[in-house]
């Protein structure tokens, strides 16, 4: 009977150790979701704000270019000025792209996917 008895209790442990372990791993899949779930939203929400600031300074810069247009006498000589002003924006921005936005975002996937 204590053969039984000890086999049974075995037997229990193994069922607990199985248990155990699916519910670890549903944890880890419903973490993994929550993580990505997040890191989508953030993702989306910082796209409709950058979408809306990318508006805004193309209206901005076609009204810059009219008006310089109009104080230099030509519309051409605006439009050649806010381009060029956006070519050097250009290339700060290449020159300094790890700084300004890899790391930065590396930094933001990594905290959000560990925290």
């Amino acid at each position: 009977m204590a053969v039984q008895t000890e086999s049974h209790i075995i037997d229990s442990l193994f069922d607990q150790i199985g248990n155990y372990g699916d519910t670890r791993i549903e944890i880890l899949k419903l973490s993994a979701v929550d993580k990505a779930s997040e890191l989508i939203s953030l993702a989306s929400a910082r796209a409709a704000v950058y979408l809306m600031a990318s508006g805004t300074i193309l209206f901005a810069s076609i009204a810059i270019a009219f008006l310089l247009g109009e104080w230099l006498g030509r519309y051409s000589y605006g439009f050649f000025i806010v381009s060029v002003a956006f070519v050097l924006a250009g290339i700060l921005v290449y020159v300094w792209r790890n700084k300004w936005i890899r790391d930065p975002v590396a930094r933001l996937v990594v905290t959000k996917a560990l925290g």
